[in-house]
């Protein structure tokens, strides 16, 4: 009689057994589409102006965040560089396109690249 007495008195033990308290779907999708947006299409943009804005003045460590961020969203930068032009506009105003060939190319500045002896204000526009 004791046995059923203490059979009764026990709670039966709460096991784990397969998943329990498993997330939605949709919990899932939310935030599996905030992180391809993040992913996509916000930080590859920041990346690559970074990239333009910096590009002549930075140093060892920058340059070494720079191009650890663009292995790390290399497919997105990947999606991006079609449409995103960062090559010079017309130095002279008589230019239409940035491919255009000057009428006096005397008269264009030059704007080559100036590396070995240039200080960072040596690239900064002169307008």
């Amino acid at each position: 009689m004791s046995i059923q007495w203490l059979h009764q008195a026990e709670q039966p033990a709460l096991a784990v057994t397969g998943v329990n308290d498993q997330e939605d779907l949709i919990t899932i999708l939310i935030q599996g589409g905030i992180v391809a947006v993040w992913y996509f299409l916000i930080m590859p943009p920041i990346i690559m102006n970074w990239l333009r804005i910096r590009w002549y003045r930075r140093k060892l460590l920058e340059m070494y965040l720079q191009f650890m961020c663009v292995f790390l969203f290399f497919p997105g930068v990947m999606l991006w560089a079609p449409f995103l032009n960062f090559r010079k506009f017309p130095r002279d105003p008589s230019l239409k396109y940035p491919w255009s060939t000057p009428q006096d190319p005397s008269k264009v500045e030059n704007t080559f690249y100036k590396y070995p002896f240039a200080e960072p204000e040596d690239y900064d526009p002169i307008r």
